[in-house]
């Protein structure tokens, strides 16, 4: 059960960060124009088309112990290398490109004269976001909330760099099925590939009903 405990706790504490971190940049790029925005978003989607474990080589290197990052957690006596720490920022890395584009494209589906309407009357972006852009679009931003957990929960290459397999540690779904394989445990692999398949079907019915309802109404 490990495995399975510390993965819905990564996936979960990874996708609420990298939902926080994408809500205002998925606003600004869906309405607004600036100066950089392709170098932004280029950015911002890198980690989609990068091997996951040169994402995770990158973060060994930042925060590793000569790393700028580490050496700055080091002050703190803190470190994200081979703990369940370096799996969630692995983890939000991986899925940032994910959530960033499902909350773009959710909220760019926003009748525009909604947002026109708020905006003569008087309402600050803050306001627009919260009490028009989210209430019209939350199907579509839960269902990108879903994907990108699920995403989480498989991530293997980038979590596995910076986290290692520490048995009862560091020890995720994904990583506790390579592991058994290596040692000829086939049924435990079996068994913990076929949780991970089962949480993929409830993601997935469950963005396919919201996507249902969405059409619906």
């Amino acid at each position: 059960m490990t495995p399975i405990i510390h993965s819905l706790i990564v996936s979960s504490i990874a996708t609420a960060i990298a939902f926080i971190l994408m809500l205002p940049l998925a606003y600004l790029g869906a309405f607004k124009r600036y100066a950089g925005k392709w170098l932004v978003e280029s950015l911002l989607l890198l980690p989609l088309v990068l091997p996951p474990t040169v994402v995770g080589l990158y973060l060994l290197q930042a925060f590793g112990h000569y790393g700028l990052l580490g050496q700055a957690l080091n002050f703190f006596n803190l470190t994200i290398i081979f703990n369940l720490s370096g799996a969630v920022i692995a983890s939000s890395i991986i899925i940032l490109p994910l959530v960033y584009q499902g909350l773009k494209s959710a909220m760019a589906a926003v009748p525009k004269n909604l947002i026109d309407v708020a905006a003569t009357l008087s309402a600050s972006p803050f306001e627009v976001l919260f009490r028009v852009i989210l209430p019209n679009c939350w199907p579509a931003v839960l269902a990108s909330i879903l994907l990108s957990f699920s995403r989480a929960l498989g991530e293997f290459g980038a979590s596995l760099m910076v986290a290692g397999y520490i048995p009862g540690k560091t020890d995720t779904i994904a990583n506790a099925i390579y592991f058994a394989v290596q040692n000829g445990e086939d049924t435990r692999a079996l068994q913990l590939s076929l949780v991970n398949v089962l949480f993929g079907l409830l993601v997935l019915s469950m963005i396919y009903a919201l996507t249902n309802r969405r059409k619906i109404s």
